[in-house]
C-alpha cells in the first residue's frame, strides 16, 4: 500500500510548525504547538513504518482512492485531537 498519507501528514506538520512560529502571539491561545506535536509524532511514526515497508519490497508511493481517503482521515483525526485538547484545556 502506498504512503500518500505520509505526504499529507508531512504537509500538516510543516504547516502547523509554520503557524506556531509565525503566529506566536496567537499560538498561546490556539496552541499550534500541540497540533505540531501531534502531526510530527504521526509523521515520524508513519515514516518509520514506510521505511520498513520499502525494505520489504513494497511500492514507495502509490496514488489510489483508498490512500487519498486515508490521508483525509488521518489529517482529520489529528485536527480533531488538537481541537479536543483545546476544549479540554480551557476547563
Amino acid at each position: 500500500m502506498g504512503e500518500v498519507w505520509l505526504l499529507a501528514l508531512l504537509a500538516l506538520s510543516v504547516l502547523s510548525t509554520l503557524l506556531h512560529f509565525t503566529l506566536r502571539s496567537k499560538s498561546a491561545r490556539y496552541r499550534f504547538d500541540r497540533l505540531a506535536l501531534i502531526s510530527w509524532g504521526s509523521t515520524i511514526m508513519f515514516a518509520v513504518d514506510s521505511a520498513y515497508a520499502y525494505l520489504e519490497g513494497e511500492v514507495p508511493i502509490e496514488v489510489s482512492a483508498e490512500a487519498a481517503l486515508l490521508s483525509i482521515t488521518l489529517v482529520a483525526v489529528a485536527i480533531a485531537l488538537w481541537l479536543l485538547s483545546l476544549v479540554l484545556g480551557r476547563r
